[in-house]
């Protein structure tokens, strides 16, 4: 404990008193049905409440029925949400976690839903990202909307919840009201900063009328929202100056962004590469224009990191939550000294904000077990009879299955036939803004490899006759998958090249104007037309999907694209490659399926999607009473599937052969 002596410290928060300084900030899991909190989602808490975690912020709850920003998001106008609340609040406590919730409207900013509401806003002003068009509030909505604030607060004390956090970040409702570039009403809401300013000293105002004075209250807000029209630092300061003058703030929780735009939304939820912690300077500022206590977040991983801005007085309380989503266990890991075991955060936002986005119950690319908790905990605690392991591959399929059956107190034997392990990592970590991905997952795999009793064979390559002789009980097979080339004339020219060999330690030379084609929208091919652009080549990238980056998470795209313009690169999606025919690169056009002839160019890079390597499985299926096959070798798709299945694929072992023998 002596190495955070700090970031462990005890603190007040108006009037609660947190264990440490660490936060679980809000953040969706769809673990919603109905408006009401699921016990899936008190699971998803309790586990990072064991963790050791200080304080839990519950997702987003809407204070109005205008304020659902989709269909899971939490009713917390609902009396029926006092029973969720208090389940979560019941089982938390007990570890000395504290719990708050968010109260939320986002005004214009409706995503999704079943039947799509007519979105409120103090103007008609229309958010680019969504293309949502509000009607303007009337003075009877703006009522209704801040006795929600306050009838949603006092339900969540009701409930046993230790305070409230009203959300005024990333450009929704409160700081649509509070910007002169989305408020242009003429009434008493609208005009100069003091009117603009009414609204979210109004909603306050009431909040504190209807929880009382022994309550913890703060707000969350965006200190630059990172977008050309938006509220910068110098604003922030000047709104948080303002409201610790006329109100009552215990906290202010700093983050950055707005949701109606592209460059904006990047930051609600900041992707690799994103420099670590880089809002921490703000945390001061803001800290020191209300002298109130603050907490500050986005790409804060690390409890060294932690640490060091709790000490530097930039912040009371640091933001950890994707750190807490990869590892629940990360504060009790750090406080006893085992930071070696934490597993870092990656930046891919691909299962945790990338499920809310799609709809999706939230995930973890590293924990397979994050938000199925209360799904996947009884299959963990099933007895087993100890096994002899076999894994084929040490990509993250066959590592995660490894580690987890090691875990589960088997035999394990990992065997691969390259010179380390990783398998598409190694590609990936020499690519621009996919190194710090792949460098933390491979650096948390061999840590856990190095703890692990796992005999790890590399260089070797397996026959049916070596698996016979290892006598296992159970195989499972993680070989991956290799490139797919097309049927078409000119694939074995010399200037075609597949990005793998661009990325490879030998990359072979490629000329000045360079082609790249992408099959799947993923990071290979923009990754390609970066490393290579960066080096001064003459780059076009042509997509066949109907956008550049179109399976990418989106905020990762916002950064793609930013790169792409800013280095200038030709983009042409809708092309699929037709081969090379007398010189000439043939693109088809997938809609009108006319054709065009590239003349001009000196290399071509291709990344049109891989085939799965069955061979091996479809040998020693019969070699074992347990075969599985799991990842590419099953079939190509991400780093998610891949690592939940070698999950489930152990933990599967012994369970089902103690079954089959009874």
């Amino acid at each position: 404990m002596t190495n955070f002596k700090n970031l462990f410290s005890r603190v007040e928060i108006g009037k609660v008193e947190l264990k440490n300084r660490i936060l679980s900030t809000a953040h969706q899991t769809n673990h919603v049905v109905n408006g009401i909190p699921t016990s899936e989602m008190t699971a998803y808490h309790v586990a990072r409440a064991k963790g050791g975690v200080g304080l839990i912020i519950l997702e987003a709850a809407a204070v109005h029925v205008s304020g659902m920003l989709t269909t899971h998001t939490i009713a917390g106008y609902d009396p029926k949400v006092v029973p969720a609340y208090s389940e979560v609040a019941e089982q938390v406590h007990p570890y000395g976690t504290k719990v708050f919730t968010q109260l939320f409207h986002g005004g214009r900013e409706v995503i999704a839903s079943e039947y799509r509401n007519a979105a409120w806003a103090p103007s008609a002003e229309p958010s680019l990202r969504f293309g949502a068009m509000p009607k303007p509030m009337s003075l009877e909505d703006i009522e209704q909307v801040i006795d929600g604030f306050a009838l949603s607060a006092k339900l969540a004390k009701e409930a046993g919840l230790d305070g409230v956090e009203v959300c005024c970040s990333h450009g929704y409702l409160p700081a649509q009201f509070w910007s002169s570039h989305t408020n242009y009403r003429t009434d008493q809401y609208g005009g100069s900063f003091e009117n603009r300013m009414r609204f979210i000293l109004e909603v306050l105002e009431r909040v504190w009328q209807a929880v009382g004075e022994e309550y913890t209250v703060g707000i969350r807000i965006s200190s630059d929202e990172m977008t050309m029209d938006g509220t910068n630092l110098a604003d922030a300061v000047k709104i948080v100056e303002y409201l610790v003058d006329r109100v009552r703030l215990d906290f202010i929780n700093v983050t950055a962004g707005d949701s109606s735009t592209y460059a904006g939304s990047t930051h609600i939820a900041p992707p690799s590469p994103i420099k670590h912690a880089y809002l921490s300077p703000h945390g001061f500022k803001i800290r020191m224009a209300g002298a109130v206590p603050v907490f500050i977040g986005s790409r804060i991983i690390d409890p060294v990191e932690a640490e060091q801005i709790v000490a530097a007085g930039k912040a009371d309380v640091v933001g950890m939550t994707r750190a807490l989503i990869v590892d629940p266990e990360m504060p009790n890991k750090a406080i006893r000294g085992d930071v070696q075991s934490i597993d870092a955060c990656i930046g891919c936002l691909q299962a945790c904000i990338g499920h809310y986005h799609k709809g999706l119950t939230i995930g973890c690319v590293q924990n397979p077990m994050a938000g199925k908790e209360a799904e996947l905990m009884p299959l963990i605690q099933q007895s087993r009879i100890k096994q002899r392991v076999i894994v084929v591959g040490a990509g993250p399929a066959g590592l995660q299955a490894a580690l987890t059956a090691d875990a589960q107190g088997h035999e394990v034997t990992l065997i691969d036939q390259g010179k380390e392990i990783g398998g598409l990592l190694r590609t990936m970590r020499r690519a621009p803004m996919r190194q710090e991905l792949a460098e933390s997952m491979l650096d948390n795999y061999s840590r856990k490899l190095v703890e692990s009793n796992v005999d790890i064979q590399l260089g070797k390559k397996l026959t049916c006759e070596n698996i016979a002789g290892l006598k296992p009980d159970a195989i499972i097979c993680a070989v991956g998958s290799r490139p797919y080339l097309p049927h078409v004339e000119g694939i074995h020219d010399s200037r075609v090249m597949l990005v793998e060999r661009l990325f490879s330690g030998t990359p072979k030379a490629v000329g000045h104007r360079v082609l790249v084609f992408d099959f799947g929208g993923d990071w290979p091919a923009i990754e390609a037309a970066i490393f290579l652009a960066e080096k001064g080549h003459d780059v076009t990238l042509i997509s066949s999907k109907l956008h550049i980056g179109q399976e990418v998470h989106q905020y990762l795209r916002n950064e793609y694209l930013k790169r792409l313009y800013q280095l200038k690169v030709p983009l042409r999606p809708h092309y699929d490659f037709g081969g090379i025919q007398d010189g000439d690169v043939i693109i088809r056009n997938l809609f009108s399926h006319d054709t065009d002839l590239v003349q001009d160019w000196d290399a071509v890079v291709l990344s049109l999607g891989r085939i799965p390597n069955i061979e091996l499985y479809e040998q020693v299926k019969g070699m074992a009473p347990f075969v599985r096959q799991i990842g590419d070798c099953l079939a190509p798709r991400t780093l998610e599937e891949a690592t939940y299945e070698g999950m489930i694929a152990a933990l599967e072992i012994g369970v089902m052969i103690t079954e089959m023998q009874v």
